[in-house]
């Protein structure tokens, strides 16, 4: 039986309340990274006992607008103690909140000055 949240949702029903849209089963394979075959293949993924993997979650996560760390702490892939010594103990996990790091590029110094000559 795959891996549920403490309410016993799996991830597609998770996602669903939590977005408050549907969401097509082609969509949440999309968004695990797994291909169609790997996915109801004989031993597929969708039934797997320690589906979503870690990665497979933060990917979804990512796909569908949603925090990395809150989707894996409610699925019990890390543990709220994990997230508080991350992130501090003032900060509660949200859905929304991006609690991965982004990279930022700094604009070219050199756009905007005039030409040489």
């Amino acid at each position: 039986m795959p891996r549920t949240n403490a309410a016993g949702w799996g991830l597609k029903r998770l996602l669903e309340a939590t977005l408050n849209r549907d969401i097509t089963v082609e969509q949440l394979r999309d968004a695990c990274g797994v291909t169609k075959g790997r996915w109801y293949g004989g031993a597929g993924r969708a039934n797997a006992d320690d589906f979503p993997d870690a990665e497979e979650a933060r990917r979804a996560a990512h796909a569908f607008g949603l925090s990395a760390t809150w989707l894996q702490m409610e699925l019990g892939l890390i543990t709220p103690e994990d997230v508080h010594e991350a992130l501090g103990e003032s900060q509660l996990p949200d859905p929304f909140r991006v609690t991965t790091r982004q990279r930022v590029l700094s604009p070219n110094p050199t756009e905007n000055l005039p030409p040489q000559g």
